[in-house]
């Protein structure tokens, strides 16, 4: 399970939905005046998820810039790139004459 799994859950998850559904049916409920604010509650979650969207994508691309500094930075300490294979600590066998 990765971190765009869990940041789904919470983000695209069902339960926000249900969530505005619940309060838009109570809205509709209490009187004539609730259309207008049942479209002013639902503009305003679709809003709230966009923005928790782009600051999400946000934060995963400023993870991923982490890492890949990190793991560049290790590798160098190590004497050895990710693209050059790793040498052999036994000798190469002398060639005969």
């Amino acid at each position: 399970m990765g971190i765009d799994d869990v940041v789904d859950g919470v983000v695209g998850g069902t339960t926000w939905g249900l969530g505005v559904a619940m309060v838009a049916g109570a809205v509709l409920l209490v009187g004539k005046g609730g259309r207008p604010l049942a479209k002013r509650t639902i503009k305003g979650y679709l809003v709230l998820t966009e923005r928790a969207r782009e600051l999400t994508a946000e934060a995963t691309e400023q993870l991923q810039d982490i890492y890949a500094e990190a793991r560049a930075e290790f590798e160098d300490s190590n004497g050895r790139s990710s693209d050059a294979p790793a040498s052999s600590s036994q000798p190469a066998a002398a060639k005969p004459k």
